[in-house]
């Protein structure tokens, strides 16, 4: 790598680096194939190639890793930048710029617009007789936030941080407390919310009144909390975390929803079998059936994945079969393995529910 660049190769990095972050700004995951972002990364990656001949190697370009290897582009370019003593004074990347924009945007709506369109329990709104006459917003953000999650309204929400936790808690006690209690309402109210964050681009959507995060694809939505403690707040957990971009946050990850997997099997019967067995039964009455087959293998499976095969919820260099346990190093594969016990789990989840609602 050459150690002068001149001010012209300076500039061209500065353009990409822009263009880099145009490409981000714009980029939306529900639209595939989004090559965008893989076009420019590919002539970046040629145009410098004998400058920076690592940078096609710590590339992935594949479908799902394209912010990924954007943000891994533009922080060689900057570090080449270092490298070469030129100082990098463009923007830095604005953490949460997304949910911070949702933000604005939706509590801009929520205190103008909201109070005139008759979805707003009457008590939150006041009448004020100037030009004409308007409804207004009557609201002690203070007094129901104390009230429904005893704190006092959150600094994050008054100084838009882009916290999405105080952003989630803000929609629901909204969507179940001032919102007219009535179908049409919570309908209007859902639509709205539920189009901001296609707008903001944020991986979320409003369901029964839940903030739930987008990714697992169904219609039925889970609306009855199990046990907070030790399996609900596992499964929140990671969530959050497997859409982060770093290794060991997706293995936590991992290890948090293998884990509520492992509870919620342990609380069915006393024998391994004889859990799995009850599982399966709660998803189809069939023994003979392939229903109930692929239940109890798939929950096997499972099971011998995280405890045999790989450090999944164990730090244990050996099995008990005394056999090497494999690191999960690979990111996509990490994803793949958490996927597949979260829909075994969701499934579990939403038969659990119909199980109980029908004894």
């Amino acid at each position: 790598m050459s150690n002068k660049i001149n001010s012209v190769k300076e500039k061209l990095i500065n353009d990409y680096i822009k263009k880099i972050d145009m490409a981000i700004d714009n980029y939306n995951s529900a639209i595939e194939p989004d090559e965008e972002i893989v076009n420019l990364l590919i002539e970046i990656v040629n145009v410098f190639e004998n400058d920076i001949p690592n940078l096609q190697g710590s590339l992935l370009i594949r479908t799902g890793t394209e912010i990924r290897d954007a943000n891994t582009t533009r922080a060689i370019l900057i570090k080449y930048l270092a490298d070469s003593g030129i100082e990098y004074k463009g923007k830095s990347i604005e953490e949460n710029v997304n949910e911070k924009r949702f933000w604005n945007s939706f509590i801009h709506w929520f205190e103008t617009e909201l109070p005139g369109l008759e979805l707003l329990d009457g008590k939150y709104l006041r009448w004020d007789n100037w030009d004409g006459g308007i409804w207004l917003l009557d609201l002690d953000y203070d007094h129901e936030f104390t009230l429904y999650r005893g704190t006092v309204y959150p600094d994050s929400l008054k100084n838009n941080t882009g916290d999405f936790n105080d952003i989630k808690a803000f929609i629901e006690i909204a969507y179940k407390y001032w919102i007219i209690n009535s179908g049409e309402c919570h309908y209007k109210f859902t639509i709205e919310v539920n189009d901001r964050f296609k707008i903001f681009k944020l991986p979320y959507r409003l369901q029964s009144g839940i903030v739930i995060k987008q990714g697992y694809k169904t219609t039925f939505p889970i609306d009855k909390i199990i046990n907070y403690r030790m399996f609900e707040r596992k499964i929140q957990f990671s969530e959050d975390m497997i859409n982060s971009k770093d290794l060991m946050e997706k293995k936590s990850a991992l290890d948090f929803i293998i884990d509520a997997l492992q509870y919620l099997i342990s609380t069915q019967g006393d024998s391994r079998n004889e859990q799995y067995k009850t599982l399966a039964l709660s998803v189809s009455d069939n023994m003979d059936g392939k229903v109930y087959a692929v239940v109890k293998k798939e929950l096997e499976e499972l099971m011998k994945l995280s405890n045999e095969y790989f450090d999944v919820r164990h730090n244990d260099y050996l099995n008990a079969a005394k056999e090497k346990r494999e690191a999960l190093n690979d990111s996509l594969f990490i994803e793949y393995l958490y996927n597949r016990a979260y829909a075994m789990l969701y499934l579990l989840r939403l038969k659990h529910k119909e199980t109980n609602e029908c004894e």
